[in-house]
């Protein structure tokens, strides 16, 4: 009850414009209480997901929006790529349903995450300043947890929601590496950097907390990516001249950094690996040492996304569509045989369809390659639009971000998940509120007579 009771609290709050609290519930529960409350207590309510108690958030305020807003459906460019997505969406959800005969819920519990797209018809109908004032609460949240993330690492003990534990060594001691990060921490350690809503020294211990916690994992593309993706911000600050002057040097440096591991990739283990994965030997794992296999993470991500894509290869009636909305659990999995893929324990068998490792094979997989292709077009749409506002701090901000997430895409399933789209789409909206200021007349403004 008293989850029910926050998603009644959350939709009256926006209902009598409190809008910024109102989304913090829906945040809330996206998060699974800012990854604080675990999916075990949400299992004891009626709906077993915090995910979806967001939804019915989400839904109740677009229905609200629909009979008060004279605008909702107003013409814009964005518009028009998720109308498509939505049309491709609910193909494949009839496809699913009607041709691959999944049940519904199997249908709706493999595609809820992609609904929360809608959230957009919201974002574009609030002012700038509710959002303005969102993403701030959001950001001290995450900072809030970001703290308890570090704490986990000193104490040695577990804080936030349980999650994957391993060990990482630093300077020679043995640290936690934990894999709870805050949900929403990739993006606001690059808003602590170039547009930091705190001044002075709050503003510097915030961005010290969330970089720290970003990098408490101890991922290795994470601690390559954010430093290119902080350098990449900043050389997008500098004067014209001074800009093509230092991509020249980084350009020249790329190309000789590339041709010397080139050189050196050519006679390694994971150069040789990808021979066996290009000639389809994956399907005769036993000849390849496992261990090998797997402490080349790149190969062993190469491999899933080839074995997948090879499949709807062999099956081109699913090259469109892809093979359903099929979750992991589903009784249908058992007939797909991939040999790749992460251990199920429970199991002792290959997970087939998730791959926590990379955002593309279960991607190809769910949405085909029609499905994919207009996805991603709604992800590449946000970062052309932010390259060409990146002199407005949100528009640097989230450029930034999205070329760091395309970049962990390769190594996580991030692309998915609503955490990852829905920071952009509030930036998008404050960008095209803070066009339209701009373009609009001063009607206070004197006339000269």
């Amino acid at each position: 009850m008293i989850f029910i009771s926050l998603v009644i609290v959350a939709i009256v709050s926006y209902v009598l414009g409190y809008k910024a609290p109102a989304f913090i519930v829906f945040f809330f529960f996206l998060t699974f209480g800012f990854n604080l409350i675990s999916e075990e207590v949400f299992k004891d309510s009626p709906i077993s997901k915090g995910s979806d108690y967001a939804f019915i958030i989400l839904t109740g305020i677009i229905i609200i929006d629909i009979f008060i807003s004279k605008n909702f459906l107003k013409y814009d460019r964005f518009l028009i790529l998720l109308f498509i997505f939505g049309c491709i969406l609910f193909t494949c959800i009839a496809w699913s349903k009607w041709v691959v005969n999944l049940t519904w819920s199997e249908v709706i519990r493999s595609s809820r995450y992609q609904f929360f797209w809608i959230a957009y018809f919201v974002f574009r109908n609030m002012e700038k300043k509710q959002l303005e004032q969102l993403l701030k609460y959001l950001f001290n949240i995450t900072v809030v947890l970001s703290i308890l993330y570090l704490l986990q690492i000193i104490l040695n003990k577990t804080i936030l929601n349980e999650a994957y534990l391993t060990s990482a060594w630093l300077f020679g001691i043995r640290l936690p590496r934990y894999y709870n990060q805050p949900d929403l921490i990739q993006f606001f350690a690059l808003m602590a950097v170039f547009h930091n809503p705190h001044k002075g020294l709050l503003k510097i211990i915030t961005t010290t907390v969330l970089i720290l916690a970003l990098l408490g994992a101890f991922h290795r593309s994470i601690s390559g990516l954010l430093p290119f993706s902080i350098l990449l911000g900043f050389i997008l600050k500098l004067p014209h001249i001074r800009k093509i002057q230092v991509l020249s040097v980084l350009l020249t440096v790329v190309i000789g950094s590339t041709l010397f591991a080139g050189i050196r990739f050519m006679d390694s283990r994971t150069y040789k690996d990808l021979q066996f994965i290009r000639k389809g030997l994956y399907t005769e794992v036993e000849d390849i040492d496992p261990d090998d296999f797997l402490k080349s993470t790149f190969t062993f991500r190469i491999a899933i996304m080839y074995e997948r894509n090879q499949y709807l290869w062999d099956h081109p009636e699913n090259l469109m569509l892809g093979i359903g909305l099929i979750p992991e659990d589903s009784p249908q999995v058992n007939k797909y045989d991939f040999k790749i893929g992460l251990l199920d324990e429970v199991k002792e068998t290959t997970i087939q369809i998730d791959c926590g490792d990379i955002s593309y094979p279960s991607m190809i997989l769910r949405l085909g390659y029609l499905g994919t292709a207009i996805y991603l077009t709604l992800l590449i749409y946000l970062t052309v639009f932010f390259y060409k506002n990146h002199k407005n701090k949100y528009g640097l901000v989230s450029f930034v971000y999205m070329i760091f997430s395309f970049g962990v895409s390769f190594f996580s399933s991030n692309l998915l998940l609503p955490a990852t789209y829905l920071m952009p789409l509030i930036t998008y909206c404050i960008i095209q509120k803070t066009k339209e200021e701009n373009d609009s007349p001063n009607i206070l403004q004197p006339s000269i007579i």
